[in-house]
């Protein structure tokens, strides 16, 4: 039993790797300030960007408008454990899934001093992209 047990735990740590979300940045907004982040497809050179802003807060959750692709999307976000993450697709798995997709990760981290934080990363194993974060301009 305990030779079943061993076995099991070492297929167990082989197969779940933690995900390596490589380029991460952390954005702090006001209401309506829009922050983007600019991805370039490596192949083709491409240059996409994901905006998003956030346009209304609650004591726990949070309205985010966000454009991909010229695809407007409207969403709520929450500060409870499951429901603060949104996942966007940027390049599909179509060679060998699911190592050769490209997600992006918007996650709503907190609320203070009526600025939101918000953190995104990249999921980008085989390094298909080149990503640029840049953050809203504010007056001094």
């Amino acid at each position: 039993m305990s030779k079943i047990l061993a076995v099991f735990a070492l297929f167990t740590s082989l197969f779940s790797a933690v995900p390596n979300y490589e380029p991460s940045f952390t954005f702090e907004l006001f209401k309506d300030e829009w922050a983007r982040v600019i991805i370039t497809e490596k192949a083709t050179l491409k240059r996409d960007s994901f905006d998003f802003r956030w346009t209304l807060f609650d004591s726990t959750n949070i309205i985010v408008q966000s454009f991909f692709r010229r695809y407007p999307r409207h969403f709520t976000m929450s500060l409870r454990h499951g429901q603060n993450r949104y996942k966007q697709g940027i390049i599909p798995d179509f060679n060998m899934p699911p190592n050769d997709i490209v997600k992006l990760y918007l996650t709503f981290v907190g609320f203070k001093n009526k600025m939101a934080s918000f953190r995104v990363d990249i999921l980008d194993e085989s390094k298909r992209i080149d990503v640029e974060f840049l953050e809203p301009k504010r007056k001094r």
